[in-house]
């Protein structure tokens, strides 16, 4: 009979593993440079997102890191950032972009001269003058919607004053200021001369009393004021045979009160008669 037999082999089977790591692999954002005038947010965010398209590849347990100090003025300016991967296999890699903020556009601001104008003109006048002269200042450049203001109120009276007024200029980036004065002279002053107190001998004619009366009220004179004009309320002279007026003259003027003087135009009494 056959005796049981037992046959026996062995077998050795190697599995590979393959321990090494790929080598970090850092990409920076690429240079950006985006424009001016926006607002602050909008710039906030548009750094935000370029911070964010930095990319790691590789690496053990590797860690992304930057240096930014925030983004760049909406106004214009750059910011150099450095990215640093940290791996726990490999020394640091870096990597550095540029965002820029292109600058805003120059503001810039031009004033009118000082002027002048001569007093008694009509308030009408003064205001259209002023009102010219406001508008002859201007703005140029800066970020859209830069606006031109000014101080200057009403004008200054006619009869004289004078404004100082302050222009701005004001753009999202940028504001100028400037100044010039508008001057309205002041009006000439009143300056009214009465005539002497006047005394006639009676026994006159009449008519010779009346032209001596008329001459002696012609003889006011004035000088200064805004439009003035002279009055009196002489009326008729008194009566050749004896009497007295006394006159007030009265100047009228623009530009201030009335100015007036007095004096006495008398005609001697005649004598009786016996």
């Amino acid at each position: 009979t056959c005796a049981p037999d037992t046959t026996t082999c062995t077998s050795t089977y190697s599995i590979l593993v393959d321990t090494s790591v790929p080598n970090v692999v850092l990409t920076c954002p690429t240079y950006l440079t985006v424009d001016s005038c926006q607002t602050q947010a909008e710039v906030d965010d548009a750094f935000a997102d370029w911070l964010a398209s930095a990319t790691v590849a590789g690496g053990c347990n590797t860690v992304l890191t930057n240096n930014n100090t925030g983004a760049p003025s909406h106004c214009g300016g750059s910011t150099t950032v450095t990215f640093t991967v940290e791996s726990g296999c490999e020394p640091p890699v870096t990597c550095s972009a540029v965002f820029t903020v292109t600058n805003a556009p120059a503001l810039s601001i031009s004033c009118p001269s000082n002027q002048t104008e001569t007093s008694c003109q009509s308030q009408a006048s003064i205001d259209a003058a002023y009102t010219a002269w406001l508008a002859s200042a201007s703005a140029s450049g800066g970020c859209p919607g830069a606006s031109l203001s000014n101080d200057g109120g009403a004008a200054p009276s006619a009869c004289g004053g004078s404004k100082t007024v302050t222009w701005t200029a004001y753009s999202t980036c940028d504001t100028l200021m400037c100044t010039a004065v508008f001057t309205v002279t002041s009006a000439p002053v009143v300056s009214l001369t009465c005539p002497a107190n006047n005394t006639q001998a009676a026994c006159q004619t009449q008519a010779a009393i009346d032209a001596a009366y008329s001459a002696w009220l012609a003889s006011a004179s004035f000088s200064g004021g805004c439009n003035a004009a002279i009055s009196n309320n002489g009326g008729a002279a008194p009566d050749d045979c004896g009497g007295s007026k006394t006159v007030t003259w009265t100047v009228t003027s623009t530009c201030e009160s009335d100015v007036t003087c007095s004096a006495v135009f008398t005609v001697t009494a005649a004598p009786l008669l016996v």
